[in-house]
């Protein structure tokens, strides 16, 4: 009965030691999104009849959205200038969008 007792601990130990090896992430091949792509897109203070588009990383989404903005005066945030420059910096290959992928 002691044999059993110890065969089974050893079976269980390996089990957990196996277990907590396939939860482990390897931290090399993970990226973090820059700090810039955190940030909420410009704001306008204002009305005014320039009109600025651009893009910014939406982290609720995972994708880069459009935004267009009427103002003399804009509170800064992240902002591209085209949709290619958002989804190189902050998406990096996690493509949620099928048009990510076509050119422009």
């Amino acid at each position: 009965m002691a044999s059993f007792n110890s065969v089974l601990g050893l079976l269980l130990l390996l089990l957990f030691v196996w277990l907590g090896e396939s939860r482990h992430i390897d931290t090399r091949y993970t990226r973090s999104i820059p700090s810039i792509c955190l940030m909420p897109p410009p704001r306008a203070d204002g009305i005014c009849t320039i009109e600025i588009d651009g893009f910014y990383f939406d982290p609720a989404t995972g994708n880069c959205e459009e935004y267009t903005i009427s103002a003399c005066h804009v509170t800064p945030g992240q902002s591209f200038g085209n949709q290619q420059d958002c989804i190189v910096k902050c998406v990096r290959g996690q493509r949620h969008n099928r048009e990510y992928y076509r050119n422009e």
